[in-house]
């Protein structure tokens, strides 16, 4: 039966002519952040690739394929016969991030995103009334990818592949050594005068306080001890009355 289906595709494949663009998709710049993940890649959107063969309601598809099997990919005839991610890897190829091509104008809105992230989607992966689910990438790859071209009825126009695609793979955790980085000698040698000069200051720290401590009790002590007051002694002088001069 799929040999058959195969077939039937190739058939009316021959029937239309689809235009071939030697552009190809491109990854997003290094400069993007995670444009490789273990899951999903970035590619830059394809604008003004499409422009002279298509109209603008015309929808821009992106295939996925995998890099082994990219030679097995026919272009569907009719639109409704798309491979489904739902399928995928089973299945080596699936078509995602449809739009219509009046979304990539030439000259982008300064707050325009530019880029197509690949696999970013999680809530449709098993949904099979969403075939054209932009899902994660199950597994490493290689892949190839290519912009596609299609109205109703018909591919129109197509891109180069960008093949050997691969993502980013995470590390087993039984090659994950526990054990700590033995330390060269430079660094025991480092570690062990930093050390050494911590504990001088240390030291000289506990020194320094205890001297201060020390001066500012002994200033407290003098200054509590008060002067002695002397008090003079006077003695009392009796005033005696003069006799009075007799003539």
């Amino acid at each position: 039966m799929t040999a058959f289906r195969v077939l039937l595709l190739l058939l009316l494949t021959d029937i239309y002519t689809t235009q071939k663009i030697t552009e190809k998709p491109s990854l997003a710049g290094p400069e993007l952040r995670g444009r490789i993940t273990t899951s999903t890649f970035a590619l830059n959107q394809p604008r003004c690739i499409f422009d002279t063969y298509t109209n603008t309601t015309d929808e821009i598809w992106l295939v996925v394929v995998l890099t082994s099997e990219k030679s097995k990919f026919v272009n569907p005839v009719p639109p409704k016969s798309l491979p489904a991610y739902q399928d995928f890897p089973l299945n080596s190829s699936y078509m995602t991030l449809n739009t219509a091509r009046l979304n990539y104008p030439c000259l982008p809105d300064s707050t325009d995103i530019t880029v197509l992230r690949v696999g970013s989607e999680t809530s449709c992966m098993t949904d099979r009334s969403r075939p054209n689910c932009n899902g994660p990438l199950p597994v490493p790859g290689p892949y190839s990818v290519k912009f596609l071209a299609m109205d109703n009825s018909q591919p129109k126009a197509e891109t180069e592949w960008l093949d050997d695609i691969m993502l980013k793979t995470a590390q087993q955790s039984n090659t994950i050594d526990p054990q700590p980085r033995r330390r060269s000698a430079s660094m025991i040698v480092i570690t062990t005068i930093l050390s050494i000069l911590l504990a001088i200051l240390l030291v000289c720290f506990i020194a320094t306080l205890i001297y201060v401590c020390t001066d500012i009790c002994g200033s407290s002590e003098i200054s509590s001890k008060e002067a002695p007051v002397a008090v003079t002694r006077y003695n009392t002088h009796h005033v005696y009355s003069q006799p009075e001069n007799r003539p």
